[in-house]
């Protein structure tokens, strides 16, 4: 099978020294995690000399504040000197979807002079964004505006060369989301982080396989090797769940099931 593991034991690693115009997202099911991934991209960033951007919701960016003062980061002094920007995403909403669909002339207007800008400016070495936008609108029912939104991101965050992490709100063991949206966000990111322990995640999946299917070899074995799935790079342990989704579609479901049930076991272990 082609190796999708991000070159890294983590997503912390990942978000630590992601590649110039890597399109990153972060499925998560707890605001924990996500202001504890957002946090650490952008605490990586300012210690590197990079600007910061990040789009959230009042909630979302109250917590990764909290984060951010736990790693000793002064958000309003970093805010102050212009390498922090910190911005309501209902707000930009609002200016870049007025009428209630994306529109992507607005979307260049209000986000490109702000990448722009930090990006020639020569006090920062990079540029690193984070937003929800796309979440946002996709659990608002608009799955065309989402993509939509993720291809106008893609696009400025590639002309900047910036490093680009969005998150998104997503049940990893929900069968739907494989024909909605999390196969939508490996459609459309360069990198994917499932889960917040790539260990406890390849446990949980190699246990309900063994349990569902047994052992993989023989032809099974070669069918794993030899098939292509999603482009974006991912943990292995991911990579196998859509392998199996596209190959032995009756056993999906239940391989999926008890995933979650010792997912949930080894997190509750877990040291």
């Amino acid at each position: 099978m082609q190796e999708r593991t991000p070159g890294s034991a983590s997503w912390k690693e990942l978000l630590s020294s992601p590649p110039r115009g890597a399109h990153v997202v972060q499925i998560y099911d707890r605001n924990e995690f996500l202001a504890a991934g957002v946090a650490h991209f952008a605490a990586e960033g300012l210690l590197r000399g990079d600007a910061v951007l990040l789009f959230g919701t009042p909630e979302h960016l109250k917590g990764i504040r909290g984060e951010l003062a736990g790693k000793g980061v002064d958000v309003d002094a970093a805010t102050r000197n212009g390498q922090v920007s910190l911005n309501d995403v209902h707000t930009a909403l609002s200016q870049v979807a007025p009428n209630g669909s994306v529109d992507p002339v607005l979307y260049d207007a209000v986000a490109g002079p702000m990448l722009e800008r930090a990006c020639s400016d020569p006090r920062f070495s990079g540029v690193r964004w984070w937003g929800e936008i796309s979440s946002t609108l996709y659990h608002r029912g608009d799955r065309h505006g989402s993509l939509r939104a993720e291809a106008c991101a893609d696009a400025l965050n590639l002309k900047h060369g910036a490093m680009l992490l969005c998150s998104s709100f997503c049940d990893r063991f929900d069968a739907a989301g494989y024909d909605g949206i999390f196969v939508d966000m490996c459609h459309t990111h360069t990198h994917v982080i499932p889960t917040d322990d790539y260990v406890v995640h390849r446990l949980a999946v190699n246990r309900a396989i063994a349990d569902v299917i047994g052992e993989m070899r023989g032809a099974l074995l070669q069918s794993l090797w030899t098939w292509k799935g999603p482009r974006c790079v991912l943990p292995s342990s991911q990579a196998l769940l859509f392998w199996l989704r596209d190959t032995m579609p009756d056993q999906f479901h239940s391989v999926l099931a008890r995933a979650r049930m010792y997912h949930a076991a080894e997190k509750r272990i877990s040291p």
